[in-house]
């Protein structure tokens, strides 16, 4: 992972980081609609954090059964948490 991502990451705040949160631990694409009944948030809300999402890289958009715009995170959770692992060791 590279460090522009990883700076991009720990800036997100509030919403943003919830829905990306969602987004790095599903095991399937997510539809807004799902986002916001699982957080509790507005749809228009989530709309905006998946725009800007998508625009930093973090999430892209994928299609699901023809119809239906889902999306999923572009973050390995795991490797984002080794690296932090790393870096503390390297803080040692």
């Amino acid at each position: 992972m590279s460090g522009l991502l990883d700076d991009t990451v720990l800036r997100l705040r509030g919403g943003s980081l919830k829905v990306l949160s969602l987004l790095s631990t599903s095991h399937r694409p997510l539809r807004p609609v799902e986002i916001a009944d699982i957080l509790g948030m507005q749809l228009n809300d989530v709309g905006k954090y998946l725009t800007r999402l998508t625009s930093k890289g973090l999430v892209s958009k994928v299609n699901l059964n023809g119809n239906s715009t889902g999306y999923t995170s572009n973050l390995d959770i795991l490797e984002l948490v080794l690296d932090h692992e790393r870096r503390l060791r390297n803080l040692e």
